[in-house]
């Protein structure tokens, strides 16, 4: 199976849908607290780096006109020349008195809010001002460097991305590792449901030993496949015997009124009265017979007459033997050659469904008309008349054991053909379809048994 096809199976599982979901859910709730946490921190800080700065405005302040210049030089010095403070004066209209700033920032106002700024040639960091304006109208700048809080802001974005990150690709591997087993358990009921749509109706679903909803699924469906079994091998049995117990007397019968007929002799309308009750006989003994076809079809089990078989030999071989039929009635019998290509099969039960269709498209094609029997791409073995088709709401049912449209009532026959050649495809694990031909009926087996999985 294709990668992108396992990675569509995985994700369609419940436990997967799940686990991705809560974990989102997870997700969202980390993110927040990390947010929340990230917000309380970064406001602390901010609060607490203007807090400093509001002081040491405060404590400048306090100096007089001629004092400031020194204060601002000692405080500069005081700092052992790191420069993680920033303290300027500037006159009324702005030019430097003292600090380390040579120019007033833009967008900086006295007694107005913090302002942060990029590092600049002046000071090498990022830091955040504020401005006074003194008593005697000059303008105070006291900043301090923020970089610590602007990396520690950074780290703390980085983490709740990667946190997200790591949840949710946790969250997928995970969910992905927890469809696995019930997964593998689907393809197991699978494969039962086939074995079970194939007629198999001894095989269950497999029940583990978790009693989880996937078990109790099974238990349920072994319920019911228990009682469709029963209700089938009795409705089986009853049709069995009612066709072995019918058969014998009628065969008996027949053979009477055979006697009969020719110790009467001709022209004796009475012998002609025998001979249309031996041929009403026939009909019903070959229905008996039919019906035992199939329930010998229907209850096979082995594979042992499987083998690697050609689709266009059964063809050549029901072209030779229907050839003269078709001749007698009028119809042209044509055989298309195809690929050649092999199929798993039992040759004699697939020439036995194909012949059936065959002799079915013969008799209901009139005189004059064709059937066309080949085998198209696939393997496909199409028959395919340019009779009086069948309606498209009776293409199934015709498949069905004694089903007959009304316009066929008349036409000679069981009614069982159709039916036989559905219990061998089905019996092959292939598909056998009716399609409207424009004019006629188009039969078609598909032979590839990956076409018809569940």
């Amino acid at each position: 199976m294709p990668l992108r096809d396992r990675i569509t199976d995985v994700w369609r599982t419940t436990t997967a849908r799940l686990t991705v979901f809560y974990g989102l859910i997870f997700a969202v709730g980390i993110l927040a607290l990390l947010g929340v946490v990230y917000w309380q921190s970064a406001l602390y800080l901010h609060q607490r780096v203007e807090g400093i700065l509001k002081a040491r405005a405060e404590l400048f302040m306090q100096a007089s006109a001629a004092e400031l210049p020194g204060r601002i030089r000692q405080g500069l010095v005081f700092e052992g020349g790191q420069q993680v403070n920033v303290y300027a004066l500037f006159s009324r209209d702005g030019a430097p008195l003292a600090g380390n700033l040579r120019a007033l920032p833009k967008g900086l106002t006295p007694d107005g809010g913090p302002l942060d700024t990029p590092p600049t040639a002046d000071f090498p960091f990022q830091a955040r001002l504020i401005a006074r304006r003194l008593p005697w109208g000059e303008i105070l700048v006291v900043g301090r460097d923020i970089s610590v809080l602007s990396e520690m802001r950074n780290i703390m974005l980085q983490a709740l991305f990667w946190s997200a990150v790591i949840i949710i690709l946790t969250g997928l591997v995970f969910g992905a590792a927890l469809s696995l087993s019930p997964l593998r358990r689907v393809r197991a009921l699978q494969g039962a449901c086939r074995e079970i749509a194939a007629g198999d109706f001894s095989r269950r679903m497999p029940v583990s030993l978790r009693h989880d909803e996937l078990d109790m699924f099974a238990a349920t469906v072994n319920h019911m496949v228990d009682e469709v079994e029963r209700l089938m091998s009795e409705v089986r049995g009853a049709t069995e015997t009612i066709a072995h117990d019918l058969r014998t007397p009628l065969t008996r019968a027949r053979a009477r009124l055979h006697r009969l007929e020719q110790a009467i002799g001709d022209p004796d309308p009475r012998a002609e009265e025998a001979r249309w009750v031996i041929d009403e006989l026939d009909t019903v003994l070959g229905r008996f017979r039919a019906i035992l076809r199939i329930s010998e079809l229907e209850g096979r089990r082995r594979r042992e007459g499987f083998v690697e078989t050609d689709p266009q030999a059964l063809v050549l071989q029901a072209a030779e033997l229907y050839g003269p039929v078709a001749e007698a009635e009028g119809v042209a019998l044509r055989v298309d050659k195809g690929a050649p290509s092999t199929i798993d099969a039992d040759p004699r039960l697939l020439f036995e469904a194909l012949s059936n269709l065959v002799d079915n498209a013969i008799k209901f094609t009139p005189s004059g008309g064709r059937v066309r029997i080949g085998v198209e791409e696939g393997p496909r073995i199409v028959v395919q008349d340019d009779g009086p088709g069948v309606p498209q709401g009776e293409q199934a049912s015709v498949l069905q054991r004694f089903y007959r449209g009304e316009r066929d009532r008349l036409t000679p026959g069981s009614g069982l053909g159709l039916s036989i050649a559905a219990a061998i495809v089905r019996l092959h694990g292939f598909a056998l379809s009716l399609e409207d031909a424009h004019p006629g009926l188009r039969a078609v087996i598909d032979c590839a048994p990956e076409a018809h999985e569940i």
